[in-house]
């Protein structure tokens, strides 16, 4: 059982912490916080482990052993700039990882981290990415979302594991700079991009809750409550998930944005489609098709793969530029092969081969130029080569043929 010896204490009170960290510096005499000069101390006065100790390294063995036969493949780190790298690393190496990551909120990275734990949280690109599609009021600047390089200065895109959402930093109302359900159509978007912009390596989706208090917990335990028992998602009838519907305007209203309910994120309309689209199109080159308009984007990746979007408004934060409206596609030169392609970033679940219809369409002719497809405002579309339509007999439906022009005939008057 784990005693008062077994957490970090001074040497005259074994109840008494060495010392503590916490706002507004997090730090502990250090200028920098990745020196583990705060690695003996208290995080929010909580009770630190004392990691050098053999005894209490083989408690940690046994609950990650615990984890680790249970199924869990991936784990958080937390707080890891306040453990001792090598102690916790020694436990955490002994088993076979899909992906371990930090907990990490900008710092400078002073390469021991990554190369005994695993990656970094980058918390700074999702910033970006809604400046970028929400705030930023100037339409000319859209294209630079795509010139952007990183996230947090000096975190490698290959040791770094992006999300769009995060617990900790959630607002009682809905904020536009700051990434949430609660933006409504302007999130969806958000995340939608993420999963569509192939540069990321590594991203997270965000599944959870509404909320009306920031420390409020799951739906089914609220504050003041000694024990709880949250409300399980699938409560349906018939087991199924109840879920917030996919939003279609920003920000939510108000109803919705102060319930307490699942929202699962992750299950709205896009994403298990985009998830398709990530795994053919990671990786590839993007280069973005010229004269789409004014908050308007359209780019390639390779040659196989296209996203286009429209930017939204906002009825709360009005950008200026007012609603761009729908964007027609007929017109725009794809360089893609010809075919009829389903719109992933509308379906609700992952393409199924061999399909012959969608609920939403792009025909691209012989020539690799759109003749049919439209992007919604505040939305995006997203087509590749694997999921193309096919005709009733199996074979992939190459949409219209290329118009014949007609044919010019002579005529000759022969006068006698």
């Amino acid at each position: 059982p784990a005693t008062p010896d077994y957490f970090r204490h001074t040497s005259y009170e074994k109840y008494f912490g060495e010392c503590g960290v916490g706002p507004p510096s997090f730090l502990c005499g250090s200028t920098v916080t990745t020196d583990c000069s705060c690695c003996h101390c208290d995080l929010y006065g909580m009770p630190d482990w004392n990691t050098g100790l053999h005894e209490v390294r083989a408690i940690h063995y046994r609950h990650i052993k615990e984890l680790h036969d249970a199924g869990v493949t991936m784990l958080r780190v937390d707080a890891a700039l306040y453990e001792n790298v090598t102690e916790t690393a020694s436990v955490l190496n002994q088993f076979p990882w899909d992906l371990v990551y930090m907990e990490w909120w900008g710092e400078y990275p002073v390469g021991i981290h990554d190369e005994y734990i695993g990656n970094y949280r980058d918390i700074a690109l999702r910033w970006k990415i809604t400046n970028a599609l929400a705030s930023e009021k100037d339409l000319s600047k859209l294209p630079e979302i795509l010139d952007l390089s990183y996230g947090t200065f000096g975190v490698d895109n290959s040791k770094a594991v992006y999300p769009m959402a995060s617990h900790d930093q959630r607002t009682r109302e809905s904020d536009q700079e700051i990434a949430s359900y609660k933006n409504g159509l302007e999130y969806h978007q958000q995340q939608k991009f993420l999963l569509a912009w192939p540069w990321p390596e590594k991203v997270m989706l965000w599944g959870g809750f509404s909320w009306t208090d920031a420390d409020q917990g799951p739906p089914g335990c609220e504050m003041g409550q000694d024990s709880c028992r949250p409300t399980s998602a699938f409560s349906g009838p018939e087991g199924e998930a109840l879920c917030m519907d996919t939003p279609t305007e920003s920000p939510l209203p108000e109803e919705l944005a102060q319930s307490r309910r699942w929202v699962c994120e992750h299950r709205w309309a896009g994403v298990a489609g985009l998830v398709g689209f990530r795994k053919a199109c990671q990786g590839l080159s993007t280069a973005v098709l010229p004269n789409t308009g004014a908050g308007r984007l359209a780019f390639a990746a390779g040659g196989d793969c296209l996203v286009a979007l429209v930017k939204g408004t906002n009825s709360r934060w009005p950008q200026g530029y007012g609603k761009l409206g729908d964007w027609s596609l007929r017109g725009l030169k794809t360089g893609l092969p010809a075919g009829r392609y389903c719109d992933v970033a509308q379906l609700s679940t992952r393409f199924k081969p061999g399909a012959t219809s969608c609920n939403s369409e792009v025909v691209v002719n012989p020539a690799g130029v759109i003749v049919m497809g439209t992007v919604h405002e505040g939305d995006l579309v997203a087509i590749y080569t694997g999921a193309r339509l096919v005709s009733a007999r199996g074979a992939v439906d190459k949409g219209p043929a290329e118009p014949v022009p007609p044919q010019r005939r002579l005529r000759a008057d022969i006068r006698m």
